[in-house]
């Protein structure tokens, strides 16, 4: 019992706080607290202060008392002239005033005996009981307290377990054979081919060159294209595309597209059969699109054949998971372009006659509705003219392409931030694919459109496509074209930034170095967290962000983002004053996520604080189509991880240190909910975490770095296909910013964190 101090303590009230005054300076935690084996000593005290209590109530039965001496009066004790007693005494003996002890309890005097001079104070068993229960709470306590140390022990050995495991995967250890070994695949696309044997070109879904990963196809023996085209087959064709999903899921794609629009109408079945992302049309854009314009705006369709995509247009659309209204997307068939007739036959496209028409026929059309802005192309053999549209119209355009990048990137290490070094990267080659391959004999027998010299044609169309290339006539009309032209600048980011002054990390959305393209900020004065939490604006601070936007088009920027996700409150009042398209948060991106999965599958939604979420739901729903009700949305906060408090003080997160806990934190949450199929990061802040997440959980995660891509690549040249050197390239500079850059002197003054 050496680790309890000895107690002089005789008395009441006033005694028993003495007891636990000293009581406590024994705790730990207390100045010169030694921790020992105190879980038996407690026990064994407990079982000597019961025995004495005992011996108390024998005592009180016994008709006369033994004479005690006057003893010293302590101060604030209700007994007088008693000497201390040691429990190591016996009941009838005490020892030595003033003799070290280790422990002390009071001993009353029967209640029938009083010393001279003092007042009587009721029975003293029941001081005796106070003490008790008094140890006793103090002992409850320090259990109470051990139990929350040792809770806080495993916390921080787990937390520190999962450091180590996260770094052991993304840094390797051994040889270089061994970390090449534990590199996770480089993300590929799964292709759903039509039963349709066309030379594609490049830029075509089912042209392998037009990705820049590997892609693996798989025809559906059966599926024409009248059978796409009327949306639905019989069951044979059925089980024949049901084992083309599952074949091209054990080749370990993924996501999984279709070589053709029509194919939409067979999106609920094929994400059913699925476990990764399905997009069976690039009409899944459509939702993202829309949000990020003006409802009058109007958006372009371009289709092989006008005549037979209008009556598809609801059901299509619908199956977008986005009901749009008649006059919202505009159809323009492309079935009149000279040399276009070549997709109804089955045969060469000739691009250099093709393109010059789709552009005429766009800017024909765009002349007669100015209110048009933005185009996407249904077709699947449209993406090769992509680029000619983006030079000639400086609209965005997205295609099936866009649409693939879109997915494939979720699923992608990004290498300007976050971990590296855990995905392999892509070879440069593509499997050489010829129609009807991966299939097995039977099935392939069932094809309606395999040719016996299909390998022989390939050969030649391939050289005779590179001829075509090298002719002198078309290299001119490349060259006059370039001239016309005279390089358009390189698509650039907007960001409009609140009047919240902290240092970004990489992979936030505030800093530069997030990027493969230029960025730039305008902050708005006045603009703080609090107010765009509340969602409203003061007049004044209306007027600067309205001064943001213009700032930020006039300097032609080809997006507009916001660096707060509480900014969607705003993006009504961003939309009507740019012409550019505009997503004030990462939320667009929910519609066209969710409908890549089945309506059992679930997603899930990361934020800084999930209970600040909830009160932008009527905002989410009208401007993202995001209901935050809906079961299949699972919301978490990060609020809990170590280190991640940061972002609400202000202050430098220490990514390195935070990253673990939020890989422990979702992937205890994966546990407890294992029909979750990806990850929306909601907070801009998050980003950095991106990677470790995709490396932890092989899911797909979607942040505010994939929305800006998505918005941005439909003006980007893409270097694979179609038009080239239209673009300048960007000089990967990124420039540095800080709070209040950019703003006149006017708008300076209004900063509250400048």
């Amino acid at each position: 019992m050496d680790n309890y101090p000895p107690l002089q303590c005789i008395g009441g009230g006033a005694n028993l706080r003495a007891v636990g005054a000293q009581f406590m300076m024994s705790s730990p935690g207390a100045p010169g607290f030694a921790p020992g084996a105190r879980g038996s000593h407690i026990a064994h005290r407990l079982e000597q202060l019961e025995h004495e209590l005992m011996q108390l109530k024998s005592m009180r039965g016994q008709e006369e008392a033994p004479q005690y001496p006057p003893g010293p009066v302590l101060p604030d004790s209700g007994f007088m002239g008693m000497p201390p007693f040691s429990h190591n005494q016996s009941a009838h003996s005490a020892g030595a005033a003033g003799q070290p002890q280790t422990m002390c309890i009071p001993v009353p005097y029967p209640v029938h005996h009083q010393m001279p001079g003092t007042v009587a104070t009721g029975p003293s068993t029941k001081e005796h009981d106070e003490l008790l229960h008094a140890h006793r709470e103090l002992l409850d306590s320090m259990q109470q307290q051990q139990m929350r140390h040792t809770q806080l022990l495993q916390s921080h050995t787990d937390l520190m377990k999962a450091h180590m495991d996260l770094l052991s995967k993304t840094l390797g250890q051994g040889s270089g054979t061994d970390k090449k070994k534990k590199l996770k695949n480089h993300p590929c696309l799964g292709v759903v081919r039509l039963d349709y044997n066309y030379p594609p070109a490049g830029g075509d879904t089912d042209c392998p060159a037009s990705f820049a990963y590997d892609v693996f196809y798989r025809a559906v023996p059966g599926l024409t294209f009248e059978l796409a085209q009327a949306g639905h087959f019989d069951e044979t064709v059925e089980r024949h595309f049901a084992e083309a999903i599952k074949h091209l899921e054990q080749r370990q794609v993924h996501a999984i597209t279709g070589d053709c629009g029509f194919m939409m109408a067979f999106q609920v079945l094929a994400r059913k059969i699925a476990t990764k992302p399905v997009f069976m049309s690039s009409m899944v854009q459509c939702p993202a699109i829309a949000a990020a314009f003006r409802a009058s705006d109007k958006l372009l369709i371009l289709t092989a054949n006008g005549e037979s995509l209008k009556p598809q247009k609801e059901v299509l659309l619908h199956s977008c998971g986005f009901d749009v209204s008649e006059d919202r997307f505009i159809i323009k068939g492309c079935q009149d372009v000279p040399g276009f007739d070549a997709v109804a036959k089955g045969e060469a496209v000739p691009l250099d006659i093709v393109q010059p028409g789709i552009v005429k026929l766009t800017k024909d059309f765009l002349k007669a509705h100015p209110d048009i802005k933005g185009i996407l192309l249904e077709c699947t053999e449209l993406p090769p003219y992509a680029d000619a549209l983006r030079a000639h119209t400086g609209l965005p355009v997205w295609d099936c392409i866009t649409g693939a990048d879109f997915y494939i990137n979720a699923f992608k290490d990004n290498p300007r931030f976050g971990i590296n070094d855990w995905q392999a990267e892509w070879d440069q080659e593509q499997e050489d694919y010829t129609f009807g391959q991966n299939l097995i004999e039977k099935d392939r027998s069932q094809l309606l459109n395999l040719k016996r010299d299909d390998t022989d044609k390939a050969k030649k169309k391939k050289h005779s496509r590179a001829r075509a290339l090298a002719h002198p006539t078309t290299k001119a009309k490349l060259e006059k074209t370039k001239r016309i032209l005279q390089r358009k600048q390189s698509p650039i980011l907007g960001v409009v930034r609140l009047d919240y002054n902290y240092p970004p990390a990489k992979g936030d959305i505030d800093c530069p170095g997030s990027y493969d393209y230029e960025v730039l900020f305008r902050c708005v004065p006045g603009l703080t967290f609090e107010m765009a939490q509340v969602g409203r604006m003061t007049h004044t601070v209306q007027q600067e962000f309205v001064k943001a936007i213009k700032w930020l088009e006039a300097r032609g920027v080809s997006g507009i983002t916001g660096d707060c996700g509480f900014m969607m409150a705003f993006q009504p009042i961003a939309s009507e004053v740019a012409s550019v398209p505009v997503f004030m948060s990462s939320m667009v991106q929910s519609p066209m996520v969710s409908v890549a999965f089945d309506k059992y599958d679930k997603i899930l939604i990361l934020t800084a604080n999930s209970k600040t979420l909830k009160p932008q739901k009527d905002t989410l729903l009208k401007h993202c189509g995001f209901d935050v009700d809906d079961s299949r949305f699972v919301i978490y906060g990060c609020e809990d991880v170590p280190g991640f408090d940061a972002v609400s003080k202000g202050d430098k997160v220490d990514v390195e240190y935070v990253t673990p806990g939020m890989v422990k934190m979702v992937t205890d949450i994966l546990e407890k909910e294992p029909t979750i199929r990806a990850i929306l990061l909601e907070c801009t802040e998050l980003p950095p975490y991106s990677d470790a997440l995709r490396h932890s959980t092989d899911l797909p995660v979607f942040d505010a770095i994939t929305c800006a891509d998505f918005y941005i690549c439909a003006r980007k040249d893409n270097p694979r296909f179609g038009l080239n050197q239209w673009q300048c390239d960007w000089d990967g500079v990124a420039d540095e910013y800080e709070l209040g850059d950019n703003l006149d002197s006017a708008s300076t003054k209004f900063l509250v964190n400048g």
